[in-house]
């Protein structure tokens, strides 16, 4: 429960607006948004975790928020032809691919957190 807790504030009460439209974004604004938010994110796992556990937190969801790796896998779960719909099919409406997609990045970023504190003891 601690670690759900800690991840609904840091990734929907912390993060700020700038953290958010930028995190994506090429070049030093981009890279700044995406550390300062997901440094934020990561730092209360301390909390129950220890350093190594931290390190994977922080890690994986910096690449996770940096990249489009989570639009590549709906694609490819989706045999989509491209990305464009975040993955999905240019039939479905904006709306739910967006959905979809908030709920299909905060599983991965549930399940990487929930297997480090788990897993990796010092």
């Amino acid at each position: 429960m601690e670690q759900l807790l800690l991840h609904l504030f840091g990734d929907f009460v912390v993060q700020n607006d700038w953290m958010a439209m930028n995190k994506k974004k090429k070049g030093w604004n981009g890279f700044l948004a995406c550390f300062v938010h997901t440094l934020t994110y990561s730092l209360p796992f301390l909390l129950i975790t220890n350093w190594l556990a931290f390190l994977v937190i922080w890690w994986t969801h910096f690449i996770i928020d940096r990249t489009k790796i989570i639009d590549h896998f709906i694609k490819w779960k989706n045999r989509a032809p491209d990305i464009k719909n975040f993955g999905f099919h240019h039939e479905r409406p904006l709306f739910v691919s967006v959905w979809i997609y908030i709920f299909v990045d905060n599983t991965f970023h549930l399940i990487i957190n929930y297997l480090a504190i788990k897993y990796i003891i010092l």
